[in-house]
């Protein structure tokens, strides 16, 4: 029923048919429930009624909000938005994550959650951590009718759906939440008109009444993640427990059970949204998982007396060392080595991973032992597919780094960070997002001291990280770009240099130096940046010329810059870099703003890309890793690769990678 409304909305959505959609869904709901006997068609009829309810209050939510991976906060009105207004006034915490964390699992606000703290959340498979999920409106439910335990069970369900209905209101109309809703609420009626649940039916009405609501839950990640997560908890998780507690301590085996069952009928899903396994994602949910219903009820307690701010605030205070436990053990697992395990790509690899849950249901449920050997030697195939890949990053991790690598490409996400290393002087150019990330693969590289550092504009994904490339480092020169930025990021970054006593430098064209034996220039921008039409067109261009090659930083340079560049040649191309391989770092994360004439005239013999797994950018684009392949360049990706190493013998180019994470 559930499947045959959701595969009807998912192919009518796109052509807006939703009111045929929705007929067809209720004709669904409608012959699911003519299997039952005629006598349980009246309650089944109160059920769908009571269930109507909510899905009529989540549709009201869900209207003009785009369905999304993100929580949707539709207007409240009073008392809803003045109690998200108080919340956020008196919320403290031990620390910004934490005070974020509880903020997000109280009233579904992340706003205040930073980018480093979603990007490795996102990691290692705690994202439904950051804001409220399915499990907080159990909490909630739950936590109301034991409460309610000495009255009668009307008042108990009716309060119960009461503080529900209160709850949805407050934190908004997130996929999880609405899905969560409806089935407590269908729980609820059940219960109260005497009739045994049978979850997975619940689940199914659940599904199909809100794809009913709203035909945009169909095309939902957060939607089908939740279904799926849920499905597999209701399904595989009983018979999981029932092996693993032979073995393991009953909590341990209950909460390893649930936590293999979600994740793995959401693999399929996930892999459309990030590329690989989150190696760690499993012992990260059993840590961190306890930890929900505390922050849970304490922040829910802080809510409701907001209004008296230094009680909420402490109670507040209190729910974070909770939260700073999970933001812990995120930032912990994030940035281990191997952090994200290799997986097929594409639709073989989706293909593979609904392979892995399929088998692994059936060696879980089947009776037959030929049926489980069958299941259990498939499984078993996959798995081994996925250990390959693992072994292999295992295999580029132990050569990361070379010894004698004279230029790293830091795999810092979604950011550039380049290092050149010559008789032990070192430059790095640009830091990344993330502090964690420069400053473990600096300490890696065994980069204790920065003799030239240049920040070729002010980008956070260029600059972000520099508290991290300072930490436990001195810096001599600092060359930043004339251009007239007025944004937070430029104050906060020369205050940081100017701690650190770097001498700091504005960058000009035609500048020049030396790192060990390697000789530098700045190719762009001029003394005043007053070509450029943004930071980006104002970024630091540089060419690095080594004993027998050169490397050339083209920064966020679009076409139009290296435009000039290329008109300027005669300045800095000279016959010795002609004649001898070059070394590029793409500009713009492989962006398609390339000029493509001037890079088929460089014929790079070495493309290095500094790129973020799944970035949403579309980063490398087709049209730059065309043309990079038309000029026969080795293509080094860090979002494929890792952080990579390169080094130059008479033998040629040699390479190290550390493996993607």
């Amino acid at each position: 029923m559930a499947a045959f409304s959701w595969c009807l909305a998912l192919g009518l959505e796109t052509a807006n048919w939703w009111p045929l959609c929705t007929l067809a869904s209720v004709c669904a709901v409608i012959l699911g429930f003519l299997r039952l006997p005629l006598r349980a068609l009246a309650q089944a009829a109160l059920l769908i009624v009571g269930t109507a309810a909510l899905v009529v209050l989540s549709w009201w939510l869900h209207q003009g909000s785009a369905s999304s991976v993100n929580p949707v906060q539709p207007n409240f009105g009073w008392p809803f938005n003045e109690l998200r207004r108080l919340s956020q006034a008196a919320n403290v915490g031990v620390s910004p994550d934490a005070q974020a964390l509880t903020l997000g699992l109280a009233i579904g606000d992340s706003s205040q959650a930073s980018q480093q703290l979603i990007a490795d959340m996102k990691i290692v498979s705690l994202t439904h951590l950051v804001a409220v999920s399915g499990a907080n409106c159990a909490i909630v439910v739950g936590a109301v009718y034991l409460l309610l335990r000495k009255f009668g069970l009307r008042t108990r369900v009716f309060s119960s759906i009461a503080v529900l209905i209160f709850y949805v209101f407050l934190v908004g109309a997130q996929a999880s939440v609405l899905r969560a809703a409806v089935m407590a609420g269908a729980v609820m009626l059940s219960i109260l008109f005497g009739r045994k649940t049978n979850p997975v039916v619940i689940l199914s009405l659940a599904a199909t009444a809100l794809l009913v609501a709203d035909t945009r839950q169909a095309t939902s990640f957060s939607f089908a993640l939740s279904v799926a997560a849920t499905a597999g908890i209701l399904v595989l998780a009983p018979s999981l427990y029932e092996r693993l507690k032979k073995r393991l301590f009953k909590p341990i085996a209950l909460a390893l059970a649930v936590s293999i069952a979600s994740q793995l009928m959401c693999f399929p899903i996930l892999l459309q949204l990030q590329d690989g396994l989150a190696t760690y994602s499993l012992i990260a949910n059993l840590l961190c998982e306890p930890l929900v219903a505390q922050i849970t009820v304490l922040s829910l307690i802080a809510v409701s007396v907001s209004w008296v701010t230094p009680v909420s605030s402490v109670i507040f205070y209190l729910a974070s060392l909770a939260s700073a436990l999970i933001a812990s053990v995120t930032h912990l697992f994030a940035n281990l080595p191997l952090a994200t395990a290799s997986w097929l790509p594409g639709t073989l690899g989706t293909l593979l991973a609904i392979l892995l849950a399929a088998s692994s249901a059936v060696w879980l449920k089947a009776k037959s032992a030929s049926s489980r050997f069958s299941a259990g030697t498939v499984a078993l195939l996959c798995l081994t597919a996925s250990f390959a890949g693992l072994a292999n990053s295992a295999v580029q991790l132990s050569s990361w780094p070379q010894q004698d690598w004279q230029i790293a490409s830091c795999d810092v996400g979604q950011g550039d960070a380049t290092v050149v290393r010559s008789n032990e002087k070192v430059a790095l150019i640009d830091v990344g997002r993330f502090d964690p990330k420069i400053d473990t693969c600096l300490n890696q590289l065994g980069v204790n001291r920065i003799d030239l550092l240049v920040l070729t504009h002010f980008d956070f994904d260029h600059v972000g990280g520099l508290a991290g490339a300072l930490s436990g480092r001195s810096v001599d020169i600092a060359l930043l770009s004339p251009f007239e930025d007025l944004r937070p990021a430029v104050n906060k970054t020369r205050e940081m240099l100017n701690q650190a006593q770097a001498k700091t430098v504005f960058a000009e064209r035609g500048m020049s130096g030396s790192v060990g034996r390697v000789e530098w220039s700045v190719l762009s921008p001029s003394k005043t940046a007053s070509e450029a039409e943004d930071s980006n067109d104002a970024s630091i261009t540089m060419l690095f010329r080594f004993e027998d090659f050169s490397l050339l930083t083209l920064a966020d340079l679009g076409e139009k810059g290296q435009m000039r560049i290329a008109s300027e040649n005669s300045g800095w191309l000279s016959p010795w870099v002609r004649s001898h391989e070059l070394v590029m770092k793409v500009s713009h994360h492989g962006s398609a703003d390339q000029y493509a004439e001037f890079i088929e005239y460089l014929k790079p013999e070495v493309a290095l890309i500094s790129v973020g797994r799944s970035n949403g950018y579309g980063h490398p684009t087709k049209r730059t890793l065309n043309l990079l392949s038309r000029t026969s360049s080795i293509i080094c990706r860090t979002d494929l690769l890792g952080s990579i190493g390169v080094s130059r013998s008479s033998d040629g180019f040699s390479f190290a990678a550390s493996g993607a994470s």
